[in-house]
C-alpha cells in the first residue's frame, strides 16, 4: 500500500511563534488516522503546540528546519485521561514527596496503546519543550513531559533534536520493540525513561541532560550502543534484565544544569533503580557496561539495597559487569552493598585512574567481587566492611 502523506499546512497550520497550532495539526493527525495511517508532514518553520496525540501506523515527519515549540502555558497541555503503566503516581508517599499532580503524565507528543508509531526528523529539525513552568507540577516547577509513548508496540524514533524539556524528554513506558537512532537531547530533565519496556535498541544518540540520561526499572532486553552521555545528575539510573551499554562515552560535568539543585557536577555513572511504589517482575540481572569510557563524576556506583531514599527497595540487583572500560576522574567513594541480598560485581579488563584519599569502592559481605585483569594506574583502596585493601598495577582475584 502506498504511504499517504498529510501536510499540516493543508489543515490550517501556519508558521507562528505566538499563535497556537495544536488544533490544526491535530486535525491533520486525525485525518491520517481516519485514513488508516500514513505520514504527517511538518514542513520547515516554527509551530507552537500544546499536546498532540498520535495513532497506529503513523509517522510524524519533521523536515529540516521544522520546529515544534511547546507553548509556555502549562494549561494548554493534557494527559488525555489515559492511565500510565508507571504506578507510583498512585502511591501517596511519592505523590507527597515529589509534589506530583494527578495529571503528571501529560506531554507535548503522545500516543497510548498503539502500534507502529514513528517520529522521524531530518537533520536540523527540533522539538523544543520551552522549559514550561508549572507551579503545581513535580517539585513545584516542572511542567509537561516531552514525548510520551505508553504501551506502544513497534516504536521508531530517529534524527531530531529535543531541547528544553520541562520534565522527562522521552517517557517510553510499557512499550515493546523500540528503536531509537541519532536522536539528540539537550538541557531539561531526563533523557530516556524506559519503565516496564522491553526489546529496545538505542544507538548513535547524543544526550546532554540536566537529570538522568537513562532511567527506568523493570526493563527487559535493552541495548544502548555508541552513544555520548553528559549529565548534571546520573548517567544511568537503571534496573532490569539483560541490559547492556556498549561503546558509550560518559563524561561530566553537565553542560546544562540540574534545575532543582542549580548544579552541574555529575552525581554517578550507575545508580540502581528499583522503586517500591511500582510492580517489578523479577530481580535485576545481567547488567553489562562494555567498552565504555567514564570520566569526571562523583561516583562510579550507587547501590545500597533497601534504601527508600535511593529508590532501591523493591527487588534487588543480582549482577553487574564492567568489561573493557576506562574509568578516570572520579572524586568520591562508590557504594556497592547488597545488605543481605547476594550480588556479583565483576570488573574485567578495566583500567581505573582514581586520584583521591577516599576509598574507591566500599562494599559489604553480600557482594562477590571479581577482578579480572584490572589495571590500577595508581595505588587504589577498597573497603570491605572494616577491612581496607590497596591495589596497584594489574590485579586478578575474587573476594
Amino acid at each position: 500500500m502506498t504511504e499517504q502523506t498529510f501536510n499540516i499546512r493543508d489543515y490550517g497550520a501556519v508558521i507562528s511563534k505566538d499563535q497556537l497550532q495544536t488544533k490544526a495539526i491535530q486535525a491533520c493527525i486525525d485525518a491520517c488516522h481516519q485514513a488508516g495511517g500514513g505520514k504527517v508532514l511538518i514542513p520547515e518553520g516554527t509551530y507552537l503546540i500544546g499536546s498532540l496525540r498520535l495513532y497506529s501506523n503513523m509517522i510524524l515527519y519533521l523536515e529540516s528546519g521544522a520546529i515544534l515549540k511547546g507553548i509556555e502555558n502549562y494549561q494548554d497541555y493534557e494527559d488525555f485521561h489515559v492511565p500510565s503503566s508507571i504506578q507510583y503516581l498512585q502511591d501517596s508517599y511519592y505523590v507527597k514527596a515529589w509534589n506530583l499532580p494527578e495529571y503528571y503524565f501529560y506531554g507535548m507528543i503522545t500516543a497510548f496503546n498503539e502500534e507502529n508509531v514513528q517520529i522521524i526528523g531530518e537533520p536540523g529539525s527540533l522539538i523544543d519543550g520551552s522549559d514550561v513552568y508549572d507551579k503545581n507540577g513535580e517539585e513545584g516547577f516542572r511542567g509537561p513531559m516531552g514525548i510520551i509513548m505508553s504501551g506502544i508496540k513497534e516504536l521508531h524514533l530517529q534524527g531530531y533534536t529535543f531541547a528544553n524539556s520541562a520534565n522527562w524528554s522521552h517517557t517510553l513506558d510499557g512499550c515493546e520493540k523500540i528503536e531509537v537512532q541519532n536522536v539528540t537531547i539537550k538541557a531539561g530533565h531526563d533523557g530516556f525513561n524506559l519503565h516496564h519496556s522491553k526489546d529496545i535498541l538505542i544507538e548513535e544518540c547524543h544526550l546532554e541532560t540536566g537529570d538522568d540520561c537513562f532511567a527506568g526499572y523493570d526493563i527487559e532486553n535493552l541495548l544502548v550502543r555508541r552513544c555520548q552521555l553528559n549529565t548534571a545528575c546520573n548517567m544511568l539510573r537503571i534496573g532490569g534484565v539483560n541490559v547492556r551499554f556498549e561503546e558509550c562515552t560518559c563524561f561530566g560535568p553537565g553542560h546544562y544544569p540540574h534545575l532543582s539543585e542549580d548544579s552541574y557536577y555529575t552525581h554517578g555513572i550507575f545508580k540502581f533503580y528499583s522503586i517500591d511504589g511500582d510492580e517489578i517482575k523479577q530481580p535485576a540481572n545481567k547488567i553489562v557496561l562494555s567498552k565504555c569510557t567514564f570520566a569526571d563524576a562523583d561516583r562510579l556506583f550507587i547501590y545500597d539495597f533497601g534504601r527508600k531514599d535511593l529508590m532501591q527497595n523493591n527487588l534487588p540487583l543480582k549482577s553487574l559487569t564492567l568489561e573493557d572500560c576506562q574509568i578516570a576522574q572520579l572524586r568520591r567513594t562508590s557504594s556497592f552493598k547488597g545488605n543481605g541480598e547476594a550480588v556479583t560485581l565483576t570488573l574485567r579488563n578495566v583500567q581505573i585512574d582514581y586520584d583521591s584519599e577516599e576509598p574507591f569502592l566500599e562494599f559489604d559481605e553480600s557482594v562477590t567481587l571479581i577482578l579480572e585483569n584490572v589495571h590500577f594506574v595508581r595505588p587504589t583502596s577498597f573497603k570491605d566492611g572494616t577491612k581496607d585493601f590497596v591495589f596497584s598495577n594489574t590485579v586478578s582475584m575474587s573476594m
